[in-house]
């Protein structure tokens, strides 16, 4: 995967669990300007690399708000059935 591919799919896991992309960095440890420095855009056409720790962090906090959404929703699930 390019980097350009890693950074879509971070934001397009963020939308999908409705966190924006600078709570998600911050909880991360990453300043969310560094994210941004991380797309390529017209204004921004070489971007600089991003390191992998910094990725995996992004992507273990997606995995840690992913599992409190199933928690909660499971939780919901038990209170609605009772």
């Amino acid at each position: 995967m390019d980097q350009q591919t890693v950074i879509q799919d971070i934001a397009k896991r963020a939308k999908a669990s409705r966190i924006s992309i600078a709570e998600l960095c911050r909880r991360a440890g990453i300043h969310p300007v560094t994210f941004h420095n991380w797309k390529k855009t017209d204004r921004n056409p070489e971007p600089p690399g991003a390191n992998l720790h910094s990725i995996g962090a992004l992507y273990r906090e997606l995995d840690k708000i992913d599992a409190e959404d199933t928690k909660r929703l499971s939780r919901r699930g038990k209170a609605v059935a009772a």
